[in-house]
C-alpha cells in the first residue's frame, strides 16, 4: 500500500532540517569572523572578531585562532583577537577562527582577510640651509631651528656641513662643533637630540638643517665632489671679536 502524501510530507521536513543529511553542514554556518578593518595602514592594529550566529545557551564555547602573518597581541583563547600589522605592508592577513565545546552540524570554523596597506617611510624635512655666513646671522638660523625642535619633543635635529671646493682643513668639523656647542649651551637642547654630519664637499660651503620625526630614518650626506678635487687654499678664520667663526 501506498502513501504519498506521507512520503511528500517526510521528504520536506528532511530537507528543512536536513535530518541524516551530510551537506547540513554546508549549508548552515555556525560561527562568522567580523573585522575592524577591510584595509588597515602597516603598523595599526586590527581587531577580529568571531559571532555565533547560533546560540546554544547549556554550551561554553571554546575559541581557536590561526593567522597566516603578524602577532596576536591580545585575546588568545577568546572570541576576539587584536593582531600587530608591523612590517606586513603589501600583505593581506587572514584569520580562521575554529569553535569548539558545542554541539552542532552547522559548520564551526570561518576565515577573514584583512588588506595591510604600505605606508610611505617617514623622512626627515630640510629645515633651513645657507652658506659661509658670518655666525651672528647663522645663531639666528640656529635659533629658529632649535625652536621648532623644542615644539616637537620627539623630532631629532640634523645638521649637515658640506665644505667647498676652497676649504681649509677641518673646515666642516669645526663649523659642526661650535654650532651644537651653540645649541646645547646657549639654548639648553637635549645633546642627544643633535646629531652632526660631516657630509663631504660640494662645490661651495653648505650648511643644511633637517629635522626628523621619531621613527624616521637618518638622512643621507649628498657630497658633489671628492677629496681630491679639493684645494686647501682658503685661510683660516680669526678667533676674534664677535664674529669670530670657531
Amino acid at each position: 500500500m501506498k502513501f504519498p502524501h506521507f512520503m511528500a510530507v517526510a521528504t520536506v521536513l528532511l530537507a528543512t532540517f536536513g535530518v541524516g543529511s551530510a551537506q547540513t553542514s554546508d549549508r548552515c554556518q555556525m560561527v562568522s569572523v567580523e573585522v575592524s578593518a577591510k584595509e588597515v595602514d602597516e603598523g595599526m592594529p586590527v581587531v577580529f572578531g568571531a559571532k555565533l550566529n547560533a546560540v546554544v545557551p547549556t554550551a561554553k564555547p571554546e575559541f581557536k585562532w590561526h593567522i597566516t602573518a603578524g602577532t596576536i597581541t591580545e585575546g588568545e583563547g577568546t572570541s576576539s583577537i587584536t593582531v600587530d600589522t608591523a612590517g606586513l605592508g603589501g600583505q593581506s592577513i587572514e584569520a580562521t577562527v575554529s569553535v569548539s565545546g558545542v554541539s552542532t552540524v552547522c559548520s564551526t570554523s570561518a576565515t577573514q582577510s584583512v588588506a595591510v596597506l604600505e605606508t610611505e617611510p617617514l623622512c626627515g624635512l630640510a629645515f633651513d640651509q645657507f652658506g659661509d655666513i658670518d655666525f651672528e646671522d647663522e645663531k639666528a638660523r640656529l635659533d629658529n631651528f632649535v625652536i621648532q625642535l623644542f615644539n616637537q619633543e620627539t623630532a631629532t635635529g640634523y645638521i649637515f656641513v658640506y665644505a667647498g671646493r676652497r676649504s681649509y682643513e677641518g673646515e666642516a668639523v669645526e663649523r659642526l662643533l661650535r654650532a651644537k656647542q651653540y645649541l646645547v649651551g646657549v639654548r639648553k637642547i637635549d645633546p642627544r637630540r643633535i646629531i652632526t654630519i660631516d657630509g663631504g664637499y660640494q662645490e661651495y660651503f653648505g650648511v643644511e638643517l633637517i629635522i626628523a620625526p621619531q621613527g624616521a630614518a637618518p638622512p643621507s650626506a649628498m657630497p658633489t665632489l671628492s677629496a681630491a678635487e679639493i684645494e686647501l687654499t682658503k685661510p683660516r678664520p680669526k678667533a676674534t671679536g664677535k664674529n669670530r667663526r670657531h
